[in-house]
């Protein structure tokens, strides 16, 4: 991947920071490293073409593999704010967005 952007980094660190102090402490990225490599399993298991993003319908697949169910109308909304113009996300976009459903949720 490209790396994360400045917007994914924020929302990992805010995701992860228990003791609400802006930093990630040894076990809090620990915790996160995890988490991402989960994540990455996941978005590898359902770029189903190995194109390095995944389509909206992939993003319904490895949501619902990483725990989430959503309806029709949350699913289109998640592919407006993170898709790019073809639909289609790539690792960055579907961390942040996996990071705000674990937020929210």
């Amino acid at each position: 991947t490209k790396g994360f952007s400045t917007e994914s980094c924020r929302s990992m660190v805010n995701l992860m920071d228990k003791d609400g102090n802006g930093k990630l402490g040894l076990v809090e990225f620990n915790v996160l490293w995890n988490r991402i490599r989960n994540y990455l399993s996941i978005f590898r298991k359902f770029d189903l073409d190995k194109s390095g993003s995944i389509s909206a319908y992939e993003l319904r697949l490895a949501l619902e593999a990483a725990g989430y169910r959503l309806n029709k109308r949350l699913h289109e909304l998640l592919i407006t704010r993170y898709a790019e113009p073809d639909l289609a996300l790539d690792f960055d976009s579907f961390v942040c967005c996996l990071v705000r459903l674990e937020t929210m949720f």
